[in-house]
Order: C-alpha cells, then structure tokens, then sequence
C-alpha cells in the first residue's frame, strides 16, 4: 500500500516538473504536516476487565490472560506527520491524496497496579508467603494511514476554511506486549502473544474515514501555512494465542482496536501556481 501511495506522488511529481506551464497543474498543490496525535474515546479509555479471566469460570481471584483492548486501549497523547496532495476541480471544490502516520506510547500501569494488588504475593504448599514480581511492557500503536478527501473551500477574506470528507486504509501495527514475571533471584519468564494454528497479527488493515477542518492563510504567491484538526477512526479485529504464568493454560484471543484519533497539526502547502 505504501509503495503504491509513493508510486502516485511520484508520478504527480513528475508530472507537475514536466507540464508545470498548463492550466490543469495550477490546480495541484503539495503539502505537508505535523502535530499532536490525540487518542479519543475507546483508544484512549483504560479498561483492565477484558484482560482478566476467571480461572475457573466465575471463581475468585482472577489472573491475567493477556492484555485486551477491545474496551480500552490506553493510548496515550502521540504525534502525527503527514503528506498531502491536492486538486481543486473548482473555486471551491477540492479532492486530496493524504498519508497520515501516528505513534501513541500505551499506558501499562494500570495493569502493574492491579498486578501488584492481585497477584504479587503468594503462598505456596506448605503455607510460606513470597512474592512473584511481574511487570507489562508494549509496543506503541504505530498506525499508516492512506486516505481521499473530498472537500469544500469558503475564502473569508484573506483566511481559507476548508471542510473535508475522508476515507481510506488504516494500517495499523500490532502492538506486542510481554510479561515479565520474576521467579526467583536469578530468573525470570516472560509472556506474550504468540501462534499455535497461525501468526500472530502483525499488521491489521482496515477501513478508516473522517473529517477534516482546516484554516489556511497565505504568506505568499505559492505558499500557505495552515492549522488543521483532523479526526479519523477505524476498528481492527484480531486473533491470537496468548498464556498465562501457569504454561500449561493457554487462551485464544478474540480482540479488537478501536482507533479513533484526532491529529491537531500545523502544516505548509506549496501550489504551483504559473506566472500571470
């Protein structure tokens, strides 16, 4: 999907070097972008319940059997940058080619509180206390998103607004996580998702749309700076195999990523405008 996205804006590139002095190639314009990356809504929530499961069923205490995140994906506050080319088919109608890539760092305390609470100390056979440290390390979300826009532009004054419909792919990567439990001085065994019948996710490709709101203002002939606020979401169901300290229990994982983001960025914007 990259390489295909690439493939356009080269080819938009070219075109515009090669043909810059027609009509139908003022109406491109280049820009690019980068800011906040703000998780909202499910991504954003912290939720511990889907990642605890009764052993047995409907008992107490309950362990961990993975790290869910169909309920709460913990994502914290990331940063975004992206790639924009634009066509105005009219004054105030536009289409646009966006690239659009996040990172959001994910918040694992809540499950080392809950751990530390639940299921740090023990007590073996014979009644003695002693204590397994464990602790929960993630990958961040990293998501690639590739979408069109269909938008309106309304001049006021000097200043542009611009309202855009988007849709595309979200190509989000799948964020490993690991368990580490402390099992004695000098050793320590790890857990995390892993494949029995097939592979674990590694990326997890869905449909994505939303809506952009954009402030532009030009600071000369060909170029603008602009403020945009741009929200976008998608959902991402997944399998996988995961186990617990106990190797010989293992779960199988239905889970899901709801990615809902809104990128505040600033960006500038280069149209190639020919000479009057």
């Amino acid at each position: 999907m990259k390489k295909i996205f690439l493939t356009i804006i080269l080819i938009f590139i070219i075109s515009v070097v090669s043909f810059s002095q027609t009509k139908i190639f003022e109406k491109i314009e280049l820009g690019f972008s980068g800011g906040l990356a703000v998780p909202v809504a499910q991504f954003n929530a912290i939720s511990i319940a889907p990642s605890l499961e009764p052993v047995p069923s409907g008992s107490s205490p309950r362990r961990f059997q993975g790290f869910l995140k169909n309920e709460g994906g913990q994502a914290e506050l990331g940063y975004s940058l992206g790639f924009h080319l634009t066509y105005h088919l009219t004054s105030s109608v536009f289409l646009s080619l966006n690239y659009l890539k996040t990172h959001h760092s994910i918040d694992t305390r809540p499950q080392q509180i809950y751990y530390d609470a639940n299921f740090k100390s023990q007590i073996d056979l014979n009644g003695v206390p002693f204590e397994v440290p464990g602790r929960l390390e993630s990958d961040p979300y990293r998501a690639n998103l590739y979408f069109l826009g269909v938008g309106y532009r309304l001049p006021i004054n000097r200043l542009e607004v611009r309202f855009t419909g988007l849709a595309g792919i979200n190509n989000l990567e799948f964020p490993f996580y690991t368990w580490f439990f402390q099992i004695s001085e000098s050793a320590e065994i790890n857990r995390r998702p892993y494949p029995i019948d097939g592979p674990v996710p590694t990326s997890l490709r869905e449909f994505a749309y939303g809506l952009e709101t954009k402030l532009a203002y030009p600071i000369s002939k060909n170029l603008s700076m602009n403020l945009s606020a741009t929200y976008l979401r998608s959902d991402h169901p997944h399998d996988y195999w995961t186990n617990t300290l106990a190797a010989s229990i293992t779960y199988d994982i239905q889970d899901e990523i709801c990615y809902r983001n809104l990128a505040l960025q600033l960006g500038i914007a280069y149209r190639f405008v020919g000479k009057k």
